[in-house]
């Protein structure tokens, strides 16, 4: 019996995956627009420090977080905690195939980095915001109120310990995605530009925990959102437009 003539089937590999790939192009759009809806969030954050006085004191501190709005501001804050670590999986998705290695622990950098915020602001919202405000009214004791209150300082002192690996997962991470992509096309220096930004911001709050002070507190917090605006904005017009300028 002749063999067939027809053609050989491609060997499995060369045949297309099942499932979902993060890089494709519904997936950079809903990164893009959460990338745009966390300028916003950071906006009503801004707005929300703007409307309150700076507490007199550590009990005026305590029972102004308890207010709606800053109640609002930490549950969305929270929530798109979870948003930004989706960004960062799409964004090390797409140089996946160039570079796995590297793409792989840029994501481990932007992923521990959403795990400790969300660790942190589930801690201040549900504890220091909700239930310690709430126990600090009912407390008619001074011993007990004074007690409460140093719960709260307390956290703030781990939270600002903790501050140290929370910002240098996603400084390395922002680094990785720095060289996971081309210089080729030019749409991706708006994302390594940012990126670079990003590295440049965390590595002055780093070097503040060795007593190197490169610029005040004070100025650093006004600064702040339009940072977020410079870093966010491009990022998600890379997201909206890599796919086209690749093609």
């Amino acid at each position: 019996m002749e063999p067939s003539s027809s053609p050989a089937l491609p060997p499995p590999a060369a045949l297309p995956a099942p499932g979902f790939d993060p890089a494709a192009r519904a997936f950079r759009l809903a990164a893009g627009f959460l990338a745009l809806g966390y300028v916003a969030v950071q906006g009503f954050q801004d707005y929300v420090f703007a409307v309150f006085q700076a507490p007199a004191n550590a009990a005026e501190e305590l029972l102004q977080g308890a207010a709606g709005l800053h109640l609002a501001r930490s549950a969305l804050m929270l929530v798109w905690m979870f948003a930004l670590i989706f960004i960062a999986w799409v964004i090390c998705a797409r140089g996946m195939r160039r570079r796995p290695i590297l793409a792989w622990a840029a994501f481990f950098g932007f992923f521990m980095f959403g795990l400790f915020e969300v660790a942190l602001r589930s801690v201040e919202l549900f504890w220091t915001q909700i239930q310690l405000p709430a126990e600090y009214l009912k407390a008619t004791e001074p011993a007990v109120r004074a007690g409460i209150l140093d719960k709260v300082a307390t956290f703030q002192s781990v939270q600002h310990a903790l501050y140290f690996p929370l910002m240098l997962a996603p400084c390395l991470g922002s680094l990785g995605v720095y060289f996971l992509f081309p210089g080729s096309p030019r749409i991706h220096w708006a994302l390594k530009a940012v990126m670079a930004i990003a590295v440049a911001r965390m590595t002055v709050r780093l070097l503040t925990y060795a007593d190197i002070q490169l610029m005040s507190m004070a100025f650093y917090e006004k600064i702040y959102f339009p940072l977020v605006v410079i870093e966010h904005l491009p990022k998600a017009y890379w997201l909206f437009r890599v796919e086209d300028a690749d093609a």
